[in-house]
This record gives structure tokens, C-alpha cells and sequence, in this order.
């Protein structure tokens, strides 16, 4: 205790063991000296990483002589110039950790030259080239397989292109989320520095909540419980000491308690670093794609059999002489037709069903789905929220619960003292963040003393002045930082008041609601109490007066308690501040007798602080509600300050007792009652993060999918158990980041509203575009095989269907996969996670539109409009085959405006430019293949009558797949 002990930074009590070393006088002939400093890197890491590290460190005279071979005083740390933190990065390494090359581009393309349609279409394009060596010509289609193959291995090189750059974006933002400010103590004053900073011989307090920055011993612990599960990978929680385990791993946790710790090593040198360089890069496999991978790869392997079917048919047909000329003779006569004509007949039909399969094959959908999903995490980006876990961007799309803690992301998190009860004097402020010093200088002298007292030792902050600068820099967290801005209006001399006493804090207990700190006063010694209004008042016996009287608080406490009431009712969270005084050596000596509140405080004041809700936040409530998104509150606030926020925030539109509940309520209830009424369940408040928890489990029972936003350690198993888990960008841990789907870079809830309406987006372009691909795969089988089957013709050519697939299948991924996040997708309600991704009214449509394709090309584009017979010459057989080439792109096309807009035709259309020009582009280059490229098509010029005849098809095709039921799950009637 005090007379063992000299205070340490922050006042803390640093063993006398650990400071009082004699230092070797021959530090400069040292076999390790290194840069100047008295110990090297490699006897460094031994200290921390060794198996023997405590006989390490007593070897080296704890971390008091540790700290002298390393020049850093364990008070005021290293000094601050640029020269000495350059001298040390260079000695003993920088905090940052080599890039890993990870998978390289060949890796990525390896990996996407192996999906199974691809192979497919370059294996049929080299063996239709193969079949057709001979005699070929430009007019033949000589470019077409080489075409097919270099559009698929774009298509391959696309995807490699695709995946790498996310690979290596990725990367990037995991470097950016481990770069989080800390404090750090340089030169006798706290400073915020980047993690990267962190140089060895620096001082880092440590609080609940934190990250280990780097690897360190420490020269101050109090109640500290570390968790080493991310390196050691035990469950187990550490309790760390001064005598048996004073030493920290980098990447480690807080759970609870406070300390100081000096750094040893850095970045690479540290157990996480070596974590870092023998991790692995893992493959995760992306929304939607196994799904479609396996749509895609079923599809192509039923192209291949009906292609297969229509040729053997075909072949059967010309063999047995029922194949005819134009004359009406059969084609093939045994024994008259030579083996050169068999050959070519074989050929060309051989070479139809392949072209069919490279058209039909549906390869694109798997680059769509990639394309789209970066292009939607690009844009997550750009609104400030960062995709962790792509998997999640699916499930969010589904999600039915968000739950919200209060703090950071309802509220802007910039605290400040508006309303403060101290001595029976009300000093209230709720315009502006200013106090009047009238009512402050009423307050009497020593109650002033015993505020300020309490306000400088009872804190995990600090109060820093700058040269020059008259205004203090406050360091801690948001209500700390209030607290300490009110005690400098008090006039708290910060610096002075913490040297002038012998401080040991007793850390905040987050179940129990309150912290404090012991100190010792020269002859006086005083244990000051700070936590929950209600919690402290309970446990008070007396306050302070105006008269600097201690007076019993039995008459006043019904006052007090409605002093508290109406700040909580006015949305403030309301804190209390109380002491006692004891005799000198009196004070309690046992962690357990020191953490236990007294039941006879002198009550010394109550603070209302003000937390206000972040603009847009109720709108953008409003609109989740619309979409059957319900918003839940928890807080640890008192349930007149969550309700009072609620109303503020939109989320609570009634005050009844099934709305709104505290955590304790909530566990106490039976499992089937907590299943009946979670739902109805709006503010969760005096909550835990064992209550938050275990709403989050109640919810997702009945069948709920939820999403969490968690920002402190102690919120981490929430986000594990939710479906997505959101963390906080700014006020988030480390812990919690490292635990969430999706950083929400802003911490607003606006940005969360955003995330649902992108994720919501992307699951309906991705169903457009699969429709809309299986319908021209579908149409385009379908329609070759009636034809082969029917009528003993070969409809489209290769370059046709090689047109068919450039025109149609590219131009209708930018058309349909790149649509906008909408508005009005945030008017519908989730669709559930266990929905298809192809409804049952896709399919329907599908089909209906292949029925009507089929017949308007089969039946309606024969005689009755052309007025051509089949087969008659070989002109009108170019004119028919052409005719149905263009009608077939034509109907295709106006499928696309039907997809596109869901239940409506074409609204919104002319706002979406990226759909105008593709549309625009794919009848364009339809017009100059029929028009202009005769020699590379083995089309012939239509006239106007028949490019009106093939318009009005596909316009009509429009109507035929109309339902007066939802196509999409966002698009319901």
C-alpha cells in the first residue's frame, strides 16, 4: 500500500521493487547494446516471447531496470522529439507488419479458367473449329471460334481481375482497421498516436475495451483480465499481476480492469506479428455463388443434352432420307450421295449443336454475380460503410431486426454537462453546452473541493495544455470527457490536483454501475464514488449542503429522486458523484473490500449529461419500419432516459409496458414468455451485455433474422451470435471490429438504413439478371431444337448465335446487374433467408416467355408474314432465318424493359442512363450486323415492313410474361 508503493502515471501505484534498481555502469561494453540503449532485439523478444521470461525480466531487474536500459521513465515515458522516436523505429523495428503477398493474379486466374461452363464453351469452340478446317473461308465464319475464345478467356480474365482486386482491397482495409489512435505517455504527457506509432519504450495505459498494441511488460495492473484467445487461442481468461504475469501479448484484449504497460517489442517481432506472417489467405466463397455456380454449371450440362438430342435427331433425319432438297428429293441416297457430301452435312450439323452450346451455356452468370457484388461493396465503401464478410451482405437483405445500442449510433456520442444538482443548487443549460459561473460560483468552497477532487482522480481521462493553446485537450471516453470539461469550469487544476494525493482506482464494474478511486491526503484519506445516479444515491447517507453542512438525505431524497427523474425524462444520462472520508491507514486494503460501495457516501452531486440524437436518424428509422425492418434500442441508460431518446429517435411510439423493459425484466422472464414478447419488445434499457445477448438469441428462436452494431469487447459475442453484425467504425473497439460483418465507418445510423437498401439492391439485380440469362439460354435451345426437330433446318447460324451471345448476354449484364440502390425497395418488407433466389413466378415467367418465343418464331415467322415457304429457295431461306435471328434479339431485348422494372413497364426508365445506353447500343449493333456485315453474317438486309414485324414481336413479348403477382421479392402488389 501507500508506504510500499511511489504513485505512477495516471496515479496509479507502481511497486517500489521496480523503480529502485541499480543499473549496470557498463551498459556501453555490452554484448547487447544496440542503437545506444542498453539491451538488444533479440534479448528483448526473449523477455516477453521466451519460455523463461520471468526469469528474464528479473534478470534484468524487472521492468524497472527494463525501463532504464530502454531510456524510458515508466512516468513520463520517452521524450517526444522526432529524432528519438526515429532512433528507436530503427533500432528495435516499427509497429507495422510486412504486406503478405497472398494469392498472386495467376492463382486467381487458375482458379477461374477451372469453372465448368467456361470449359465447356472453349472445349466446343476448338472442336467446331476442328470440324470445319476445311475449305474455310472469311465468308465460312473463320473468326467465329477464335472469337469464342477470346471472349471467354476475357470473360475468365475479367472474373481473375475481379477477385484480385478484392483480394487486395480487402487487404487494405484490414490494415486501415488495425490502425486505431491509443494514448500513449511521451514526455510526461498523453498523447493519441496511430497504432503503427507505437515504438518500443513507450508507456500505454490501458483500459476496458482495448487492444495490446505491441508486446510489453507492466509496470501497473489493477483488476486486469486479458483475453489471449486471438493468440495463445484459449478461452481462458488471464488475470495479469505485477509478481506472476506481468506480461501482455499484442492482439490481445481488455475484459475488465485498468493498467500501464511498457512497450518490448514491436510489429514483427511481436507474437501477433509472427501470427500474421505464418496466417494463410483463405478463400471465401462469395455471396450467391455457389448457388449460381451450381445453376450454371446444371444448366450448361442440359444445353450440351438438348443440343446433343437436336443433332442426333438430325442426323438420323438425313440418313434414313428424310432430309429434303429444295426440289423435294431426298438428301442422302445410299449408295448415290457421295462420302464429301455425307462429311459436309455431318459437319454442319455437328457444328450448329456446338454453336448452340456455346450461346446457351450460361458462363456469365457467375462474372455477373462477382461484377455486381464488387460494384455494390465499392458503393458500400463510398457511403462510409466497410464489408468485412461479403456472406453478410446476403443475409442482410433479409433481415427483420436491427439492434441498436444507444450510444455512438442512435446518438452523436459528443457528451456534454447540461443539468448538475450539487449542495440543494440547480445549474441547468440545456440551449447550449455553456454553463453560467454565477450558479457555479455559489457553490460552496469545499464542496467545490471534494467535486474536483473526485472528477481528477476518479477518471480514466486527462486534461492536457498545450504550449500555447488556451484550450485543454480532454483524453478518455465521451462521458469522461464531459465530466472533466464541467471540473475545469469548476476551475480543476487537473496536473495539480492528482500530484497532490497517492491514488489506488478500484475499475468501473459495468454489471455493478460504478467505479472509484482510494487516496491517501497526507493525514486524510477519502474513497470517491462515481456511477449510475440511482445506484449511488441508494447507497448515500448524507450530502452536502450550501453551507458546506453534511446533512442527512432522508428528507431530500424523494427531491433528489425527482431531480433525477426529470433528467432522465429530458433524455440526459444521469451520473452521481459521492465520497467518504476515512481515518488515516484506515482505508480498505483488499480488492474485495475496496470494490464493495459503502452503504453511508456523502452524496456531492448529480450530472445530467446530454447525448443528442444524430440528424436523420428518425427518418431514416421511419423508413426501416416501412420495410418491415423493426429497430430495437438497448441501452444501460435508466428507462426514463431510453424512453426519452426512443421518442426522440421514432423508435418508441408508445410508453406501454410491452414496449419497453429492462434487461433485468427481461431475464428474469420464462423462456416461453421471453419468446412471446421479444418481439413486441422496442427499448431494451438497464441492460447488459448478457441481456443484449440474449435478446439477440430470443428473436432469432422465433425465427427472426437479426442484425446487432456492437462497439465495446464486452459486445463481441452479441455480434458473433447475430446473422450480421454491425461495429462501429469510430467509437468501436478493436474486439468488436474484429467480430463484425460490416464497419459502419461513420458510426450513424444512416449509413445502416444505406446498407439494407444496397444489400436489398444487390439481391434483386443478381435475380434479374439470372432470369433474364436463363431466358435467352432457354429460348435459344429451345428454338434450335423445334427447328432441327420440326422442320429439318438450321435457323441461326454461328456467327447469328455468336452475335446472339455478345449483344444480348454482355450488354444485358451492364443493363440489368448494375441497376442503382432504389428508395422505394425500403416500401417492402424482407424477404425471408430461406426464400429461392428463383421464385416460383420466375420459373413461371421463364417459361411463358420461351413458349411465346418459340411459337412467334416457329409458327408466326414463317408463311403468314413473310410469305415464303419453308425451304423454298435458298434466298427466302435467308430471309426467314434472318427474320428470326432479328425478331429473337428484338424480343430478348424487350424482356429486358420487363425485368428490368418489375410490375411496372417503363417507369423510372429514363432516369437510368446505364440502361438507356445499353438498350440503345445492343439495336444499334443489331442494325449494322443485319445492314452493313453481310460478309462476316450470314444474314441479308430486311425491309422495313419486317424490321417493323420483328419490333412488335419483342414489344408484345412484354405482355405475354405480365403476372398479377410478384416476380421479384421486392416487388410485391
Amino acid at each position: 500500500m501507500p508506504g510500499d508503493s511511489e504513485v505512477g502515471f495516471d496515479g496509479y501505484y507502481v511497486s517500489r521493487a521496480h523503480d529502485d534498481v541499480e543499473v549496470p555502469q557498463d551498459l556501453e561494453t555490452a554484448t547487447s547494446v544496440t542503437g545506444g540503449f542498453g539491451i538488444g532485439l533479440d534479448e528483448l523478444v526473449q523477455v516477453v516471447g521466451g519460455v523463461h521470461r520471468l526469469e528474464a525480466l528479473n534478470q534484468h531487474n524487472g521492468v524497472g531496470g527494463l525501463s532504464s536500459l530502454l531510456k524510458s521513465d515508466l512516468k513520463k515515458g520517452i521524450d517526444r522529439r522526432d529524432d528519438e522516436i526515429l532512433k528507436r523505429r530503427q533500432a528495435f523495428g516499427s509497429n507495422t507488419y510486412p504486406c503478405k503477398k497472398g494469392n498472386t493474379f495467376w492463382s486467381f486466374l487458375w482458379k477461374a479458367s477451372q469453372f465448368p461452363p467456361s470449359l465447356f464453351i472453349i472445349i466446343a469452340a476448338v472442336m467446331n473449329y476442328l470440324l470445319r478446317m476445311k475449305g474455310k473461308a472469311i465468308h465460312d465464319g473463320l473468326y467465329v471460334e477464335a472469337c469464342v475464345i477470346l471472349a471467354t478467356a476475357l470473360g475468365i480474365v475479367v472474373k481473375a481481375i475481379t477477385e484480385f482486386k478484392q483480394s487486395r482491397q480487402f487487404k487494405k482495409f484490414s490494415e486501415e482497421k488495425r490502425n486505431v489512435p491509443l494514448d500513449v505517455i511521451r514526455g510526461g504527457r498523453r498523447l493519441s498516436v496511430s497504432t503503427y506509432d507505437i515504438v518500443v519504450g513507450d508507456i500505454v495505459p490501458l483500459k476496458n475495451g482495448c487492444q495490446v498494441p505491441a508486446d510489453g511488460v507492466l509496470c501497473v495492473a489493477n483488476s486486469l483480465k486479458i483475453d489471449e484467445q486471438e493468440i495463445t487461442g484459449s478461452h481462458v481468461t488471464v488475470q495479469k499481476d505485477l509478481i506472476n504475469d506481468p506480461f501482455l501479448l499484442s492482439g490481445s484484449k481488455v475484459l475488465e480492469g485498468i493498467g500501464t504497460m511498457l512497450v518490448t517489442s514491436v510489429g514483427i517481432n511481436t507474437e501477433w506479428g509472427l501470427k500474421m506472417e505464418n496466417q494463410h489467405e483463405t478463400d471465401e466463397e462469395k455471396p450467391f455463388q455457389v448457388y449460381v455456380k451450381w445453376l450454371a454449371t446444371s444448366a450448361s450440362w442440359l444445353v450440351v443434352s438438348f443440343a446433343s438430342v437436336a443433332c442426333i435427331v438430325q442426323l438420323c433425319r438425313y440418313f434414313y432420307g428424310q432430309t429434303k432438297k429444295s426440289d423435294g428429293t431426298p438428301m442422302f441416297i445410299l449408295g448415290n450421295t457421295t462420302i464429301d457430301e455425307a462429311t459436309e452435312f455431318v459437319i454442319t450439323s455437328l457444328s450448329f449443336g456446338i454453336a448452340t452450346i456455346i450461346v446457351a451455356v450460361p458462363v456469365g452468370l457467375s462474372i455477373a454475380v462477382l461484377l455486381n457484388l464488387a460494384n455494390t461493396t465499392r458503393k458500400m465503401m463510398a457511403d462510409n460503410a466497410m464489408v468485412q464478410r461479403h456472406s453478410a451482405c446476403e443475409r442482410m437483405g433479409s433481415v427483420t431486426h436491427v439492434l441498436c445500442h444507444k450510444t455512438g449510433i442512435l446518438t452523436s456520442n459528443q457528451m456534454s454537462v447540461v443539468d448538475v444538482w450539487a449542495g440543494g443548487i440547480r445549474m441547468q443549460d440545456r440551449n447550449d453546452d455553456s454553463y453560467d459561473m454565477d450558479n457555479v460560483s455559489q457553490l460552496p468552497s469545499i464542496l467545490k473541493e471534494l467535486i474536483v477532487e473526485g472528477i481528477a482522480h476518479n477518471t480514466n481521462g486527462s486534461v492536457v495544455f498545450e504550449t500555447g493553446v488556451t484550450e485543454p485537450k480532454l483524453y478518455g471516453s465521451s462521458t469522461e470527457q464531459a465530466i472533466l470539461s464541467w471540473g475545469n469550469k469548476l476551475g480543476m487544476k487537473f496536473d495539480e490536483a492528482r500530484s497532490a494525493s497517492l491514488p489506488y482506482p478500484i475499475p468501473f464494474n459495468p454489471n455493478k454501475k460504478y467505479g472509484g478511486v482510494a487516496l491517501q491526503l497526507g493525514t486524510r484519506a477519502h474513497v470517491h464514488w462515481k456511477g449510475s445516479a440511482k445506484v449511488i444515491l441508494n447507497s448515500c447517507k448524507w450530502y452536502m449542503d450550501g453551507a458546506n453542512n453534511r446533512i442527512a438525505i432522508d428528507e431530500q431524497k424523494g427531491e433528489i429522486e425527482g431531480i433525477i427523474r426529470d433528467m432522465c425524462m429530458g433524455g440526459l444520462r444521469c451520473a452521481a458523484l459521492a465520497y467518504q472520508s476515512y481515518e488515516q491507514g484506515s482505508l480498505p486494503t483488499t480488492e474485495e473490500e475496496r470494490s464493495k460501495l459503502p452503504q453511508d457516501l456523502v452524496l456531492l452531486a448529480i450530472i445530467g449529461i446530454k447525448d443528442s440524437v444524430r440528424p436523420g436518424t428518425r427518418n431514416a428509422i421511419q423508413m426501416c419500419n416501412s420495410g418491415g425492418v423493426k429497430v430495437r434500442m438497448v441501452t444501460e441508460d435508466d428507462i426514463l432516459t431510453a424512453q426519452a431518446i426512443a421518442n426522440d429517435c421514432g423508435i418508441l411510439e408508445d410508453s406501454s409496458n410491452t414496449n419497453i423493459m429492462t434487461g433485468a425484466q427481461f431475464r428474469d422472464l420464462s423462456d416461453h414468455d421471453r419468446e412471446q414478447i421479444a418481439p413486441k419488445i422496442s427499448v431494451l434499457a438497464q441492460a447488459s451485455p448478457t441481456d443484449s445477448l440474449l435478446f439477440v438469441k430470443t428473436l432469432q428462436e422465433k425465427g427472426y433474422v437479426v442484425a446487432a452494431t456492437g462497439m465495446g469487447i464486452h459486445d463481441t459475442k452479441t455480434l458473433r451470435a447475430a446473422d450480421v453484425s454491425l461495429a462501429m467504425g469510430i467509437g468501436g473497439t478493436a474486439a468488436a471490429k474484429e467480430n463484425s460483418d460490416i464497419i459502419i465507418l461513420d458510426d450513424n445510423f444512416v449509413t445502416v438504413l444505406k446498407v439494407i437498401q444496397w444489400c436489398r439492391s444487390l439481391y434483386t439485380n443478381i435475380q434479374r439478371y439470372v432470369l433474364f440469362r436463363l431466358t435467352v439460354s432457354v429460348s435459344t435451345v429451345a428454338i434450335c431444337v423445334v427447328e432441327v426437330v420440326f422442320y429439318d433446318a438450321f435457323p441461326l447460324h454461328a456467327v447469328k448465335l455468336l452475335l446472339l451471345n455478345l449483344i444480348i448476354d454482355i450488354v444485358g449484364a451492364l443493363a440489368l446487374a448494375y441497376r442503382p440502390t432504389a428508395r422505394h425497395l425500403m416500401e417492402k418488407p424482407p424477404i425471408s433467408i430461406r426464400d429461392p433466389l428463383i421464385t416460383k413466378a420466375m420459373w413461371s415467367k421463364l417459361v411463358i416467355q420461351v413458349i411465346y418465343v418459340v411459337q412467334t418464331l416457329a409458327f408466326l415467322g414463317s408463311d403468314s408474314i413473310l410469305t415464303l415457304k419453308h425451304g423454298h429457295t435458298g434466298d427466302a431461306e435467308k430471309v426467314k432465318n434472318t427474320f428470326k435471328f432479328n425478331s429473337l434479339v428484338f424480343c430478348l431485348v424487350f424482356n429486358e424493359f420487363e425485368i428490368r422494372n418489375g410490375d411496372q413497364i417503363f417507369r423510372e426508365i429514363l432516369r437510368d442512363n446505364m440502361f438507356l445506353i445499353t438498350m440503345m447500343s445492343t439495336i444499334i449493333v443489331q442494325i449494322i450486323a443485319i445492314e452493313l456485315l453481310g460478309i462476316f453474317n450470314p444474314a441479308v438486309r430486311l425491309g422495313l415492313i419486317k424490321w417493323r414485324t420483328s419490333i412488335l414481336q419483342g414489344f408484345i413479348s412484354q405482355f405475354a410474361t405480365r403476372f398479377p403477382f410478384e416476380v421479384f421479392h421486392y416487388y410485391r402488389n
